[in-house]
């Protein structure tokens, strides 16, 4: 059967009528408040240099919105200018790095990369995967790549292309039964992907069967025979912290940046999270009053950006959820996706409240089961 009938047989591509126009460290998005620019961290990796230049790019963008995290682990500034945004790029690729967010040519990972914030031992692979996709401009930026470390958290996320450590790949969620190692496994998929695709930009729009099919003639065992890596347990000084709504100020950003600088490796996670490995001691304390760090009504609610800065937007949804959580009426056990139009922009995967605001300023709830925007 040919590669566009398996398509057509499992989960028709949508046809499209534009280009993939997701935005990166140069392929910026224009909203309301200016240009807006991506940056993807390589398996959530931030170095404390790069953190200070984000921050303070965004502390003086146009309205100073705060620096984001987005719910693929990415980094965000919002209110640039072209010239600020330039400027920003090229300082990122001065900086290098094990990891860096832009390598020294100015090329940026064209897809997320994420991997099991905790797990010291998907760094690595991480690094193997991003790495072999810079530049690249075949690599739709909706795809989403990543290595788990048998935890399940980021297996959760039901990406487009999983590998647990040690266990299978999954395509859009769905077990192949494939093995092998990490980032070649991962690389033979994408690879996959990309020949069967069509003008798809999501695994499951081609159809987890078609796209495991070719990955067979794309894997390439390492000479070595792989022998399963297993995670090593979580550290005690481990430390995850809930920036509200994914938001890190100027002065939060700081802190992290010297603990940081302290020893401490900072990874951003896809649930808006920022986790510090090797945590010094201090750490909980110095970050008091800037993150969340303990049980939180913070914990289950995110948000788009609403208005002003989205001009689509019926409300202002980050001012409504904040006085809602003060006066207790927000914060559940149910996560909840606050957004100020019917185009629910940012919702999570897995189940959810979607509290969609009206033209009238009101907000219905929809209970949904699964990702509304890729």
């Amino acid at each position: 059967m040919s590669a566009a009938r398996r398509r057509d047989a499992a989960s028709p591509a949508a046809v499209r009528d534009r280009p993939d126009a997701c935005p990166g460290a140069w392929r910026r998005h224009e909203a309301a408040d200016g240009a807006l620019a991506r940056f993807r961290p390589v398996g959530g990796a931030i170095a404390p240099a790069e953190l200070r230049l984000l921050a303070r790019a965004a502390g003086t963008a146009a309205g100073t919105a705060p620096l984001e995290v987005t719910s693929r682990g990415s980094w965000q500034v919002r209110g640039l200018s072209d010239q600020g945004a330039d400027d920003l790029a090229a300082a990122l690729s001065r900086v290098g790095g094990a990891a860096p967010l832009l390598d020294a040519r100015g090329r940026d990972v064209p897809c997320s990369v994420v991997a099991s914030p905790r797990s010291p031992a998907l760094d690595a692979p991480a690094r193997t995967v991003a790495d072999a996709l810079r530049g690249r401009t075949d690599v739709p930026g909706r795809l989403l790549v990543a290595l788990d470390d048998g935890s399940g958290d980021v297996l959760g996320l039901d990406a487009d292309v999983t590998v647990v450590l040690g266990g299978t790949l999954h395509l859009a969620g769905t077990p192949t039964g494939l093995t092998g190692e990490p980032a070649a496994l991962a690389l033979a998929a994408v690879e996959a992907f990309l020949a069967v695709r069509g003008d798809a930009w999501r695994v499951a729009e081609v159809g987890a069967a078609a796209v495991a099919e070719a990955v067979i003639g794309w894997y390439r065992s390492p000479s070595e025979r792989y022998q399963p890596v297993i995670a090593a347990p979580e550290c005690d000084e481990t430390l995850e912290v809930l920036p509200r709504l994914g938001e890190v100020d100027t002065s939060t950003a700081a802190v992290l940046a010297e603990l940081g600088d302290a020893g401490a490796v900072l990874r951003v996670t896809p649930w808006r999270t920022v986790v510090l490995r090797d945590a010094p001691a201090d750490a909980r304390r110095r970050l008091a009053g800037l993150v969340e760090t303990g049980p939180s009504p913070w914990s289950t609610l995110s948000a788009c950006v609403g208005a002003p800065r989205c001009a689509k937007s019926h409300t202002d949804v980050r001012g409504d959820l904040a006085r809602a959580v003060a006066a207790g009426r927000a914060g559940g056990s149910l996560p909840a996706h606050w957004v100020g139009c019917a185009r629910a922009c940012g919702t999570p995967a897995g189940p959810v409240a979607v509290v969609e605001g009206t033209p009238g300023g009101t907000y219905r709830t929809i209970v949904r089961a699964g990702k509304v925007c890729p």
